[in-house]
C-alpha cells in the first residue's frame, strides 16, 4: 500500500538543515497601467504580483479555490532555483488589485507544478526528483493560515508530470516515474490526505487527462493522439476510441457540459486548439481547429471550456485567449491579452489560466512575468460558413483558402469543400477564396453579426491541366525502377506519383508553371533533375535514369521510421531550423551541402529557443529500410551526424548511439559520448563485417537521448546515408581530358588539384576511413593548393564547379 510522509520529516530528509522563510505579504502589486503596454480585446488588467521579486523564480502552473466565505484564491506553481527554493503559494486574490501571499510551502525546485483542487484539499505534482505528491487542506482558510499539509509517496514512483481530479473524487496522475508513464487511478473519498490505489492505464505515456462519470480522455502527446477509455473498473480499463490532433502533439484535453464536444491542444510551434464530436467514441469526428495570432510562432497549452459555450486557453507568449465556442465547428477569437512582453514560439509567457472562479475573473502564471488576475468580458463572435465547389461539376472543392479580408480569419476546407469562419468585429466584408487548381475569386459586400452565423456558398471555376509522363530507367542496365517516387513542387502545387512496374509514371494533369523535381526510391540514389516548365502544352517521353545502389539524402521520405520514449524532440524529416546555446550552434542551421535539395532528419525542429523541442526526458530512435548488403565486396555504412550535449544543472551525459542489426543479432557500431558534442557536421564510414556479418536484412538505429533530465540541451541530426562497396569507394580519377586534374601523383605531401576548363568551386578532402581532412574549401582561378601535409597513404577528393558538376578523384601520398 501507499505511505504517506509529513511535512516535517520531508523537509527534514529534503532541506538537510537549510531554513526556508515563509513570506506573507504582498511584495509587489503592479497597477493597472500594466495593462496598457501589451494587446488586449475583451479583457482588462485588474492587478499582478511579481515572483521575481516576491521569490526570485519562475512560474509553472496555478488553480483556483474559493472558501466558504467567497474569498478567491490563487494556488500557484513556484518552480524555485536551487534546493527547495520551489513550492505551493496560495495568494488571496479577493481584492485583484491587492494580491497578497498568505501562505507558502517549500518543495524540490523544479520547472514542472500542476495543481488540481478536489472539494478543500489541494494537490500538487512535480517532476522533482524525490518530489511526491504534494497535499494541502485548504478548510481552515480563510480565519487561518495554518494549513495542514503533507507528501504523500505511493511506493512505485516519486515523480508525475501533471494531474486531474473528477467529481467523484478519484485522482488521475499523468507521467510518472512508473512504467510508460500512462495514468495511475486512486480514489481520495475515504481520505483525501491519503490516496488509494484502484488501477492503472499504461499502454502509452499520458501527458494529460480529463474524466467525467466513467469516462477518461487521455492526452498522449508523445504519440501524438487522444484516447477515451471506459474507467467504470480501473483495474480494468476498456479502449473506446482513438484520435489524431492536427500538429501531432496532444498536450491536453477538455471536455465540454453535454460530454459531446472535447478540446485539445498541441504544444507545438504555431499549433491549434482543436474541438472534436467524441459522443460515438468509436466514431470520433474533427470539427475544427483555431490558432491565435498565426504565423508568429507562438505556442498554445492548456484549453478549458466554459459555461455560455467559451474555451480559455493559456497561450505562452500570446498570453492568455477566449474562444467562442458555441458552434464547435467555427471556433472564432473574442477575446485576447497578452502577458509577456517576449513573442514568438519558445515556452516563455503564460503557461496556466485558471477561468472557473465564482467571480469569473481569470488568474494566470506567466513563467516571468507572475501572477496575473484580469477581468474578461465575453462576447460572440460573427460567423460565416458555407460551401466552396467546381463550378464546372458541383464537385466540393478541398484545400480552399476562404479568408475574411483584412482579419486573421481564415480556414482550408476539407473534402466536403465545407468551411466556417469568424471575426470579432461586425461588418461588411470582402471576403477571398483560393484553392489550387482553380482561378482565385473574391466577393464583396458579406455582411457579418454579432451572434449571426451568415450562409455563404462559393463557386470556383477550373484551371486546364496537362500531361506528364516519362520512365524511370536503372543508369548503365537501363533496367526499369518500379515504385518509384516522382514528385512535382512548386509554391502552389504539389504533385506525387509511383513508377509502374516497367518503371513508367503518368501525372494526368499538371498546371503551368515551373516546378522542382524530386525523384527516389529505396535501392537507388535519388536525383533532382532541372526543373520541369509547363506552358500550356503536354510533356511526355521524359526518361530518368537512376544510379543504383542504397543511398538517401531525405530529400524525400523512403521509409525511414521513426520511435520515441521523450515527449519532445522526436526525430523529423525536414529543413533544418537553427536553434544556439551560449553562443554555439544546438540544433543545425543546414543540411550536409551538396546533395539534393535542403533536408535532413533533426530531433526536433522549431527553432527559437534551444529548449523548445530538443530531446527531453526520454530517447528517439530513427530506423532505416531494409537494405541488403550480401551483393557488396568489403560492404560499408556512410553518413553524416551531428551530436550537441551541454547546459543543465549537471554534467551532460546523454549520447547518441549508432547501431546496425543484420536481422540476427544488433550491435551498436559507433557511440557518440558528451565529450564529443560539437557544433558541426561530421562523418563516418563503417566496415559492417568489423561488428556482424553481412545480410539482406539489415537496418540502421540512430538513438539519440536524454538519459536524465537534468536540462540538457541534446540535439542530433542526420544526412546522407549511403551503403558502399568498400572504404574507398569511388576514389578514381575522371576519365577523360576535361575531367578532375591532380598533381603530382604521388606526392611527397603536397598537391594541386585543377577543375575542369578552369571554373572554380569547392574540394572536399577525406582519408580512407572516411574522416574529413578538408571541408568545402574554396578555389581560386579554377585551383586548389593543399596547405596541409598529409601522412602517407590514398585520399579520396570530391570536388564541386559552381555550375553544379560533381568531379572525384584520389590523392597517392608516399615520402
Amino acid at each position: 500500500m501507499p505511505t504517506t510522509a509529513t511535512v516535517a520529516a520531508y523537509l527534514g530528509r529534503m532541506m538537510k538543515g537549510m531554513r526556508v522563510p515563509v513570506m506573507v505579504g504582498s511584495l509587489l502589486t503592479m497597477t493597472a497601467q500594466w495593462g496598457t503596454s501589451w494587446a488586449q480585446t475583451n479583457i482588462e488588467f485588474l492587478g499582478n504580483l511579481s515572483y521575481q521579486q516576491l521569490r526570485g523564480s519562475d512560474l509553472s502552473n496555478l488553480w483556483g479555490y474559493a472558501d466558504e466565505e467567497g474569498n478567491e484564491y490563487a494556488l500557484v506553481g513556484v518552480n524555485g532555483t536551487s534546493g527547495m527554493t520551489g513550492g505551493l503559494s496560495i495568494v488571496d486574490v479577493t481584492d485583484p488589485g491587492s494580491p497578497e501571499e498568505i501562505y507558502f510551502l517549500p518543495g524540490p525546485a523544479s520547472i514542472w507544478r500542476e495543481i488540481k483542487v478536489w472539494g478543500d484539499h489541494a494537490y500538487v505534482t512535480t517532476e522533482a526528483e524525490d518530489g511526491g505528491l504534494v497535499i494541502v487542506d485548504l478548510s481552515p482558510l480563510p480565519q487561518s493560515t495554518d494549513l495542514p499539509s503533507t507528501v504523500w509517496f505511493d511506493p512505485e514512483w516519486d515523480t508525475s508530470h501533471s494531474l486531474f481530479i473528477d467529481e467523484n473524487g478519484r485522482l488521475y496522475i499523468h507521467g510518472a516515474n512508473e512504467g510508460n508513464g500512462g495514468v495511475i487511478m486512486y480514489d481520495l473519498t475515504a481520505d483525501p490526505m491519503s490516496p488509494v490505489r484502484v488501477g492503472q492505464f499504461d499502454q502509452w505515456y499520458v501527458h494529460d487527462s480529463f474524466a467525467r462519470g466513467d469516462t477518461l480522455y487521455a492526452a498522449h502527446i508523445v504519440n501524438g493522439f487522444f484516447t477515451i477509455l471506459d474507467v467504470s473498473d480501473p483495474a480494468e480499463p476498456v479502449l473506446l476510441g482513438q484520435q489524431t490532433t492536427p500538429n501531432n502533439f496532444t498536450h491536453n484535453v477538455w471536455l465540454d457540459a453535454s460530454g459531446h464536444h472535447l478540446y485539445t491542444t498541441d504544444e507545438r510551434t504555431n499549433s491549434y486548439v482543436a474541438a472534436y464530436d467524441v459522443s460515438d467514441p468509436s466514431d470520433i469526428q474533427f470539427l475544427d481547429k483555431l490558432r491565435s495570432d498565426g504565423g508568429s510562432g507562438a505556442i498554445p497549452h492548456n484549453t478549458y471550456w466554459l459555461p455560455g459555450e467559451y474555451l480559455v486557453q493559456s497561450y505562452y507568449t500570446y498570453g492568455v485567449a477566449i474562444y467562442d465556442c458555441s458552434d464547435p465547428g467555427n471556433l472564432v477569437e473574442v477575446g485576447s491579452y497578452d502577458t509577456s512582453p517576449l513573442q514568438g514560439d519558445g515556452f516563455n509567457g503564460a503557461w496556466g489560466v485558471y477561468p472557473f472562479l465564482p467571480s469569473g475573473r481569470l488568474l494566470i502564471s506567466d513563467i516571468q512575468e507572475g501572477l496575473f488576475i484580469l477581468g474578461p468580458t465575453y462576447a460572440r463572435g460573427c460567423l460565416l460558413e458555407g460551401t466552396v465547389s467546381n463550378s464546372a461539376n458541383g464537385i466540393p472543392v478541398a484545400q480552399a483558402e476562404v479568408r475574411i479580408v483584412d482579419t486573421d480569419a481564415v480556414e482550408v476546407t476539407g473534402i466536403s469543400g465545407a468551411y466556417g469562419v469568424g471575426t470579432l468585429q461586425p461588418g461588411t466584408y470582402e471576403v477571398s477564396v483560393n484553392a489550387p487548381g482553380f482561378f482565385p475569386r473574391t466577393l464583396s459586400g458579406v455582411v457579418l453579426s454579432t451572434g449571426t452565423t451568415t450562409e455563404l456558398d462559393i463557386d470556383l471555376d477550373p484551371l486546364p491541366t496537362y500531361g506528364v509522363s516519362g520512365i524511370l530507367r536503372t543508369q548503365g542496365s537501363l533496367a526499369p525502377v518500379p515504385g518509384g517516387d516522382v514528385w512535382l513542387a512548386n509554391g502552389t502545387y504539389t504533385f506525387h506519383v509511383e513508377s509502374a512496374s516497367d518503371g513508367s509514371f503518368e501525372f494526368p494533369g499538371v498546371y503551368d508553371g515551373t516546378y522542382t523535381v524530386d525523384i527516389g526510391a529505396w535501392g537507388w540514389h535519388g536525383a533532382c533533375p532541372a526543373d520541369l516548365v509547363i506552358a500550356g502544352n503536354a510533356v511526355g517521353g521524359w526518361t530518368i535514369e537512376l544510379e543504383q545502389g542504397y543511398a538517401d539524402d531525405f530529400a524525400l521520405d523512403l521509409g525511414w521510421e521513426v520511435t520515441a520514449t521523450a515527449p519532445r524532440g522526436v526525430w523529423e524529416r525536414g529543413r533544418p531550423s537553427g536553434t544556439t546555446f551560449e553562443g554555439a550552434q544546438a540544433n543545425p542551421s543546414e543540411d550536409v551541402p551538396d546533395d539534393c535539395r535542403d533536408k535532413a532528419f533533426v530531433t526536433g525542429n522549431s527553432g527559437g529557443s534551444p529548449s523548445s523541442a530538443d530531446v527531453d526526458e526520454g530517447g528517439t530512435t530513427l530506423i532505416s529500410p531494409v537494405f541488403d548488403a550480401t551483393g557488396l565486396e568489403d560492404a560499408h555504412v556512410r553518413y553524416h551526424y551531428w551530436f550537441f550535449d551541454a547546459g543543465g544543472n549537471s554534467a551532460p551525459n546523454d549520447t547518441l548511439t549508432i547501431s546496425l542489426t543484420n536481422g540476427t543479432d544488433t550491435v551498436a557500431i559507433q557511440q557518440v559520448p558528451p565529450a564529443q558534442s560539437a557544433s558541426a557536421w561530421r562523418f563516418s564510414n563503417i566496415r559492417i563485417a568489423d561488428h556482424l556479418e553481412p545480410s539482406a536484412t539489415m537496418r540502421l538505429f540512430i538513438l539519440a537521448e536524454d538519459k536524465v533530465p537534468n536540462g540538457h540541451i541534446v540535439e542530433a541530426a542526420f544526412d546522407d546515408f549511403e551503403l558502399v562497396a568498400n572504404a574507398t569507394v569511388d576514389l578514381v580519377e575522371d576519365d577523360g581530358m576535361a575531367g578532375l586534374r591532380i598533381w603530382p601523383v604521388p606526392s611527397a605531401g603536397s598537391c594541386t588539384i585543377a577543375l575542369p576548363e578552369g571554373m572554380d568551386g569547392r574540394v572536399w578532402i577525406m582519408d580512407a576511413i572516411g574522416r574529413i581532412i578538408t571541408s568545402g574549401a574554396r578555389t581560386r582561378n579554377g585551383r586548389y593548393d593543399t596547405t596541409t601535409e598529409l601522412g602517407n597513404g590514398s585520399y579520396f577528393v570530391r570536388a564541386v564547379t559552381d555550375d553544379g558538376r560533381t568531379h572525384t578523384g584520389r590523392i597517392e601520398i608516399l615520402r
